[in-house]
């Protein structure tokens, strides 16, 4: 089992990492010795997968336990979802504070951790992800919100978990194409802080594909450091360091806004082709050579992403994108690369620019 500190004073917590991390949670609760119910907020479809080690672990569980059911998708972020559950725990436990867990991917600990923020002005929150994406990336830090039509993420709070376990035999139970959500993450991570990573996915690409335990611990560990490191440096996103962490985001969370949320287009997805068009933004700046921008889009294409969208109009995508919470008094802000390894926030970009680069990578406008 690997641990990692994430050190916040007061608010510090622990990540584990591991097949079988999970079974840490009974240890938890008792050493919070604390008799407060505990609700599992979950999806049918991770309920259903991980039932028989859930099941396992929370017969452990000094608490009195219930689970709520959301929709496995982005539809479960919306104000009616969120008065919905909040309502149904309330009900569930009166007049008791309880233990919040979000068990699922990162709808799921966006939408939990949120109600942890909220009801009854805040109460204690554990992070269990179950996906690839939400292990290396959305657990760890405190972000957490709800999404409106306009934009992902508009009403949010920052709130941390008190653990987080990510076990790797969730990992087995994800489709390809869960597990190359997750992968567009770790190219972001490896892109703006570690050239060594993104050796490293060159060389595992297939393994990690696969679903090696071994290569999947190397990079849920390695992300979580990297995470970690930034968010101890910059919890609440105000002094422009965790704003790195937008790589790819930028355009990346237009398109998918843009595109409705559809099941025809996965967050992994929008982030893959955000980075790419953030490098064809840098390489028109003169920010990036154009070698290193095809040894990126060479290694998004072996993780299995398209580098060509289509059906999303750009006058959507940009009315979607003047929403992004990076802008200043105005002016957009990007996260650009200027080489692997290492990139450079970028304020003002032109307009005329941008809608140039989207119009080179999308089939229809």
């Amino acid at each position: 089992m690997k641990k990692i500190k994430v050190d916040l004073q007061e608010r510090s917590y622990r990540i584990f990492i591991g097949s079988g991390a999970v079974g840490e949670l009974p240890n938890f609760m008792k050493t919070r010795k604390s008799s407060a119910p505990v609700v599992v907020i979950t999806d049918k479809t991770v309920a259903k997968k991980t039932k028989r080690i859930m099941d396992s672990v929370i017969k452990k569980l000094p608490n009195e336990c219930f689970r709520i059911i959301v929709p496995p998708n982005e539809t479960s972020k919306t104000m009616e979802f969120f008065q919905d559950t909040v309502q149904k725990i309330s009900k569930k436990t009166k007049t008791h504070r309880p233990i919040i867990v979000a068990l699922g991917g990162g709808v799921v600990g966006d939408l939990a951790g949120f109600i942890s923020a909220t009801y009854r002005r805040g109460v204690p929150f554990v992070q269990i992800p179950t996906t690839l994406l939400a292990q290396v990336d959305s657990s760890i830090g405190g972000k957490t919100g709800i999404d409106l039509s306009e934009a992902k993420n508009l009403v949010g709070a920052f709130y941390q978990p008190k653990i987080i376990l990510s076990d790797l035999r969730f990992l087995k139970t994800l489709p390809r194409r869960e597990l190359r959500n997750g992968i567009a993450e770790v190219i972001k991570y490896a892109v703006i802080t570690d050239i060594g990573l993104f050796d490293y996915l060159e060389k595992n690409m297939e393994n990690i594909l696969s679903g090696e335990e071994k290569a999947l611990e190397k990079i849920v560990y390695e992300c979580a450091k990297i995470k970690a490191g930034i968010v101890e440096k910059d919890e609440l996103d105000a002094k422009d360091i965790r704003i790195v962490l937008n790589f790819g985001h930028t355009l990346g969370h237009a398109i998918e806004a843009a595109a409705g949320y559809s099941k025809l287009l996965s967050h992994g997805e929008a982030v893959a082709i955000g980075m790419i068009l953030a490098g064809e933004v840098a390489l028109r700046l003169d920010m990036m050579k154009e070698t290193e921008l095809e040894r990126l889009k060479k290694l998004i294409k072996r993780a299995g992403f398209f580098i060509k969208l289509g059906d999303v109009p750009i006058t959507a995508i940009m009315n979607s994108y003047g929403y992004d919470k990076k802008f200043v008094a105005g002016a957009n802000r990007f996260v650009l690369p200027k080489r692997i390894g290492k990139t450079e926030i970028v304020d003002d970009i032109p307009t005329l620019l941008i809608r140039t680069v989207l119009r080179q990578y999308l089939k229809k406008n």
